[in-house]
């Protein structure tokens, strides 16, 4: 972290009043591991796939994706009596890169974010000044402003400052919303929950950021992203105007480009079909029940209309080695496949309306050979990505691919240390 952003930060929080808490090594988002098959809705069951794991498939995945971060309370403002949490997030997305078979870093993307309820605290009567950074707030570019000040100070992680009372996204009529007024400010626990809420978004948007880079630099290449495809997407305009109409594919050229060749790979699956699942966990081979789901689920683990969702119980073969997880649905991985990958370049401006809008007209583009051919061959070449078992915690063993937690440990490697972040006051 450049001393330049750094000094600027350390002397509005003390000229603001902020306190510091006692120490502690606790990042304020760890919690127990979340529990899988939490809900269910209606899917249409598009096919099953018998997929092969023959040695003799070929690795088409170049690029591996992820995000992380680290947020952390750092102080607190005392207005009015009412004590309120000042935190620091640090956020970083990046990819390693398949070269020769080895793993090596690609690229990453971070920021430092200063966050709390300023406009909430003004109205309360907090007389302080806002922080003397650029703000990440619903006017968007988010990613872009990231970026650019990235590149322009190459030594200095840039640092930003986020208003968590008020929403980063907009109502129909372009209002944003408030999610805390001044008499939200004594319910620490909310103002807590928003700070954390906030770095989600913020983190989403730069990996979608990130990902669109990734698109304008290897166009051709095939990412594996950790994680679901559908909950990014909503803050297109958010990362970079360019991506405006992503949400909702309301721009259906800009959704081809962007998920073309983009994978995602959910390890905690919340959300499973009413029916039809079993087929990946009944059977001795690896078959793959696909479905489209009817309708956007919004939940961290979000579906989509315009993804398929391919079950697979990937590591049967340990499920009974790691008795704390009894449930075979805890081995379950959900591989998201955007209806433009296994698309071809021709449907860029059509596949909206021919494809996705029409069952009929997805079912019979699968049904051919060639394309059947092709979507096996993606699965394929996902389930060799599966060897060997990652360094993981027990909990994701059974769920994990390697190349991705290469990638996790390499960004986890680069956030910022709990106490550092904590020194910060």
């Amino acid at each position: 972290m450049g001393k330049g952003f750094l000094n600027e930060l350390k002397e509005y929080l003390r000229s603001s009043g902020v306190n510091p808490l006692p120490l502690s090594d606790i990042p304020e988002e760890v919690a127990p591991d979340l529990p899988v098959a939490t809900s269910s809705t209606g899917a249409i069951e598009i096919m099953h796939l018998e997929v092969g794991t023959s040695p003799e498939v070929e690795t088409i995945f170049t690029f591996f994706v992820d995000g992380v971060q680290r947020t952390v309370p750092i102080g607190e403002v005392i207005v009015k009596e009412v004590r309120v949490p000042i935190h620091i997030a640090h956020i970083i997305a990046g990819a390693m890169e398949r070269v020769n078979k080895s793993m090596k870093p690609y690229k990453l993307r971070q920021a430092i974010v200063l966050l709390f309820p300023y406009q909430a605290m003004k109205a309360y009567g907090w007389d302080k000044d806002s922080p003397p950074l650029d703000i990440l707030d619903s006017t968007g570019n988010i990613y872009r402003k990231a970026k650019s000040k990235e590149e322009d100070n190459p030594e200095e992680t840039p640092i930003f400052f986020s208003d968590t009372s008020i929403s980063l996204r907009q109502d129909q009529s372009g209002r944003n919303l408030i999610l805390l007024g001044p008499g939200d400010l004594i319910k620490t626990g909310e103002v807590r929950r928003k700070a954390l809420d906030r770095t989600k978004e913020l983190l989403r948007i730069v990996e979608l950021g990130f990902i669109w880079e990734m698109r304008q630099e290897k166009n051709d290449s095939w990412i594996l992203l950790d994680g679901p495809i559908a909950p990014l997407l909503k803050y297109g305009r958010l990362a970079d105007s360019d991506l405006l109409g992503l949400e909702d594919i309301a721009n259906p050229e800009i959704a081809f480009d962007f998920l073309h060749r983009v994978i995602g790979a959910v390890k905690k699956v919340q959300i499973v079909p009413t029916a039809g699942v079993e087929a990946a966990l009944n059977s001795a081979n690896f078959v793959s029940p696909i479905f489209q789901f009817s309708s956007v689920v919004e939940d961290d683990d979000e579906v989509a209309r315009w993804i398929l969702s391919a079950y697979i119980w990937l590591r049967r073969e340990l499920s009974r080695e790691i008795t704390i997880l009894w449930s075979t649905v805890s081995g379950l991985v959900r591989f998201d496949i955007p209806i433009p990958s296994i698309l071809d370049e021709s449907m860029r401006s059509s596949w909206k309306t021919i494809i996705m809008d029409n069952e009929k007209a997805l079912r019979e583009y699968l049904s051919s050979e060639t394309n059947r051919k092709r979507l096996e061959k993606l699965l394929q070449a996902i389930l060799i990505e599966r060897w060997p078992v990652p360094s993981s915690t027990i909990t994701r063993m059974l769920t994990e691919i390697f190349p991705i937690a290469e990638t996790e440990l390499w960004l986890k490697a680069n956030l910022r240390d709990v106490l550092e972040l904590r020194n910060l006051i």
